[in-house]
């Protein structure tokens, strides 16, 4: 049943004549971003990346959509059509998306795609019709889920990186850029035995069993692209028509795993890619890409560090109440305290670490939570050293989701002050502080459009101090991870176009 809109509610109110109980609610804690701090990161990582994500990392599947959108144009004029309705050439890339993961399913050694809880009975019922109404309600239900060009899929990266742009003839149809024509070709020319399947060159319901697909589905492997298709990759990641930051970010991660002796592992390129304390120094033409790595990994670590403080006083609430001071007090006994606020955010010495180990050894020291002093010196460590790469000025970031320029301005205020006072500030301010105004502002924004009904709210302030909201206790065990910064899918796409090894 529908939630009465409020217009509904103001008719109920107006003509009450005696209190009545509401029906019972009970709140559902929820919310990813408590501290509104992460849009940044996406921002910082777009100067870096941009048009990639963290799901859309092998070349195949950007061929398969492409390849799709022009095999629906084959067959609208093949079949007499001079502009078929976008309806139809929709349906019939939907349909060629989902026999291409359902194929890959069947593999022995299996895929890394999307929609396998979704797709897996059709392996098991061993035939489906792509037509009526449950055929209807699967392509609603996967159109920003588990399709491969959903949102948070492949279907940003197939317009933002050149593979598939807007027909100028027929609103909401896509065509193949020319960057990519040589990579399709070569994909029908492996697959050209099956085009004349009846999904492969019809339109309307179609059968598909798994018996068609027993040889298909290693003849168009997601794992084995051709060399037009590497090629095609490596143009649209940073070639000469790329976008110029993706173009510097891509040829950074290659320096870098060159130096590497081209090397891939994850933890070993992303801190090398930030220089220092590494021994790796980025040619002139790509300073501006390696400033701008480290400083999504300072910050990074700035707003891991942060929402870390938040995961850990959320466990002491577990146990009652607790004032600021009290938290204060508690984090200083596990972080160490110092004569002043400078002194204490002042390193000794050089760990020969950089952004990307601060951020590593936050993640390892959240999961599992075994040791509450590890995990506190490794915040402290954390703030000191990204509050002191913090930039002269906070660019396009919002005040609102505190820039790392007013974090590192708020600290110098309190630099003469002791520790304990400046800690009671982060838990009103950058703690608390945050997570109230960003908690209310969207479960506000989710009344008014009537979206999702979560209790972002985590803790409230009552007379003996911060305490626990309603239900916050068992959503909270779940430590808080580092924003996927994309490095892992410029890897993968690079091994794959043989760029790196």
């Amino acid at each position: 049943m529908a939630s009465p809109s409020l217009t509904e509610l103001n008719e109920v109110a107006m003509t009450a004549r005696e209190p009545s109980l509401s029906s019972p609610f009970t709140p559902k804690p929820g919310g990813v971003d408590p501290l509104g701090l992460r849009q940044i990161n996406f921002d910082l990582m777009d100067l870096v990346f941009p048009g990639l994500n963290n799901i859309a990392r092998h070349i195949r599947p950007f061929t398969l959509v492409t390849w799709a959108w022009r095999r629906a144009a084959i067959c609208a004029r093949d079949h007499g059509q001079e502009r078929a309705a976008v309806a139809d050439l929709q349906d019939f890339v939907d349909r060629i998306e989902v026999i291409y993961v359902w194929s890959q399913l069947m593999r022995a050694q299996g895929t890394d795609l999307p929609g396998r809880d979704v797709l897996a009975p059709l392996i098991a019922t061993g035939q489906y019709t792509f037509g009526g109404e449950d055929w209807r309600v699967k392509c609603e239900r996967r159109r920003y889920s588990t399709a491969l060009s959903a949102p948070i899929n492949y279907g940003p990266g197939l317009k933002t990186l050149g593979w598939l742009r807007p027909d100028a003839e027929g609103k909401g149809a896509l065509v193949p850029t020319q960057l990519v024509y040589e990579a399709i070709e070569a994909f029908e020319k492996e697959i050209s035995s099956y085009l004349g399947l009846p999904a492969f060159s019809q339109f309307g319901a179609v059968t598909v069993t798994n018996a068609d697909l027993e040889t298909l589905r290693e003849v168009w492997a997601w794992d084995r692209p051709t060399a037009a298709e590497q090629q095609a990759m490596a143009e649209t990641l940073a070639g000469d028509h790329a976008n110029k930051y993706r173009r510097g970010g891509i040829k950074l991660a290659v320096s870098a795993a060159k130096h590497l002796n081209d090397g891939t592992d994850l933890l070993a390129v992303r801190r090398t890619m930030c220089g220092s304390p590494t021994d790796f120094v980025p040619p002139p033409e790509l300073h501006v890409a390696a400033e701008a790595w480290r400083t999504v990994q300072v910050r990074q670590a700035f707003r891991l560090a942060l929402e870390a403080l938040l995961h850990w006083i959320l466990r002491r609430l577990d146990g009652g109440p607790m004032t600021t001071s009290a938290l204060a007090e508690a984090f200083l006994i596990g972080a160490g305290d110092g004569p002043t606020t400078e002194k204490w955010l002042t390193p000794t010495g050089s760990d020969g670490t950089g952004p990307a180990d601060w951020v590593d050894r936050l993640e390892k020291s959240l999961a599992p939570l075994d040791d509450e002093i590890e995990l506190l010196g490794t915040i402290r460590t954390a703030l000191a050293r990204s509050l002191a790469e913090a930039p002269e000025n906070a660019g396009s970031e919002r005040d609102d989701r505190l820039p790392l320029v007013r974090a590192a301005k708020e600290a110098r205020e309190w630099k003469d002050h002791a520790p304990q006072a400046f800690i009671e500030h982060i838990v009103e301010s950058w703690i608390f502080g945050q997570h109230v105004y960003w908690s209310i502002g969207r479960g506000l924004a989710d009344a008014r459009g009537r979206g999702k009904t979560i209790l972002r709210l985590k803790a409230t302030l009552e007379d003996s101090g911060w305490t626990l909201a309603p239900g916050a206790n068992v959503a909270d065990r779940n430590a808080p991870q580092a924003t996927g910064d994309r490095l892992e899918t410029a890897i993968t796409l690079l091994r794959e176009a043989g760029l790196v090894t």
